[in-house]
């Protein structure tokens, strides 16, 4: 059967999207936590792969919160069952046909499937969706740490011939506190290891990734650390990327305040431009605030080229979810005067 879908929110940083589409009593797939697979446990791919309808693949779970350093969110399901282009979105289910997974990428030198398969598991996906549903848009927790797994970081030390001794082998070594974060409020410090969180163990990076991944800004969370060996824990409330605590929307262009069009074959030739779009109207908004006036042609935004509207659209989308919630405009006046502004987004 084929729907007319709508699109209620897409996310970037998993690669997932929700869609709703008007129909009734369509059979749903169980859902089941994809905390409680196990190593070693069977699964199946269900996918379309080289255009072949409904091909199932099985294996097992090879890895849990796996890392690829791939994108945002880190903390995947390995498989081994066989997962080629065209199953990503396929289900992993278990062998109860509950779904654990959604299918995502594969590792491989060849392009086709060499015994690597990856799967962002449920525990995320129902966290996103749930967000897609209320908000529109993910809200991320973050604590505010950039760091790697103390593993790797003694490794890293061992090769350039330091002996490092943390006290322990397993957690997350903080390399760096972020300014304004939770973490810095909670008194983390460079040189700490993140143990667990609310009494769960953090061996390594992409575990952190898919506990924060549960959580949204205004939470609060226990955080155990090591330092100097010495136990200690703070308590923290997480923030947004921009550093609060409130709901993260997608702006629209209308906070803009203008009307655009594409600029005609005429002004290109005239001001010997490629593109551009030009400044119709302004009325009460983020452009009259800025000072930009009809007839402005804006060229590039946030260094990206803008040729149409749905352009400028999307910029505005993704630079109010940004941690730096700001427009950086570039353009030209009918004069052929060049202008530079910055739109902040933020009231």
């Amino acid at each position: 059967k084929e729907y007319s879908a709508r699109i209620i929110g897409t996310d970037k940083t998993t690669d997932l999207a929700l869609i709703k589409i008007d129909a009734k009593d369509l059979p749903a797939i169980t859902i089941a936590n994809s905390e409680n697979i196990k190593v070693g446990e069977w699964v199946l791919a269900v996918g379309n792969p080289f255009n072949l309808t409904n091909t199932v693949t099985a294996g097992i779970v090879s890895a849990k919160g796996r890392s690829l350093y791939q994108n945002g969110v880190e903390s995947f399901i390995q498989t081994d069952a066989a997962i080629n282009p065209g199953n990503s979105g396929g289900a992993l289910v278990n062998t109860r046909g509950e779904l654990i997974g959604i299918n995502a990428m594969l590792y491989s030198q060849t392009g086709s499937f060499s015994g690597y398969g990856f799967a962002i598991p449920t525990s995320i996906m129902n966290k996103v969706v749930d967000d897609l549903k209320k908000y529109g848009t993910v809200q991320r927790a973050v604590i505010g740490i950039q760091g790697q797994d103390v593993k790797n970081y003694v490794d890293a030390q061992k090769d350039q011939g330091k002996d490092v001794d943390l006290g322990t082998m397993e957690g997350i070594y903080v390399a760096k506190v972020l300014e304004e974060s939770s973490a810095e409020e909670a008194g983390l410090k460079a040189g700490d290891v993140i143990t667990a969180i609310d009494g769960k163990e953090m061996n390594k990076m992409a575990d952190l990734q898919e506990y924060l991944a549960k959580k949204r800004p205004g939470d609060k969370v226990s955080v155990s650390y090591l330092r100097d060996k010495k136990k200690a824990s703070k308590t923290m409330t997480l923030k947004n990327e921009q550093g609060n605590t409130q709901v993260v929307k997608k702006a629209d262009l209308d906070v803009l305040g203008g009307n655009f069009r594409a600029i005609t074959d005429g002004q290109k030739k005239q001001l010997n431009i490629g593109y551009g779009l030009e400044v119709l109207k302004v009325n009460s908004g983020k452009f009259k605030d800025a000072g930009i006036t009809k007839g402005f042609i804006i060229q590039r935004v946030n260094d990206s080229a803008v040729k149409t509207i749905e352009d400028l659209q999307n910029l505005v989308k993704e630079a109010s979810t940004s941690r730096n919630p700001v427009l950086y405009i570039q353009g030209v006046y009918p004069t052929g005067k060049k202008a530079y502004f910055a739109v902040p987004l933020e009231d």
